[in-house]
């Protein structure tokens, strides 16, 4: 009895995601441009600096952000 409540209350738990309509728009939505001053760009590392604009350059194509 115990092991059918338990089974039943894991499945009624149990959602389907929504769907999204377009991935490209939520991630534009719940996004902005990174816009570092001078002084912090010069002191990231080269894999951030290459991480920060891969994802401006992203947002680019996909957002229509300018530089």
């Amino acid at each position: 009895m115990i092991g059918l409540l338990l089974g039943e209350s894991l499945l009624t738990g149990c959602t389907t995601p929504a769907s999204v309509g377009n991935p490209r728009q939520v991630w534009c939505d719940h996004n902005q441009p990174r816009r570092s001053s001078a002084f912090v760009v010069a002191a990231m590392t080269r894999p951030e600096l290459d991480e920060m604009n891969a994802y401006n350059g992203k947002g680019a194509r996909w957002c229509g952000w300018m530089p």
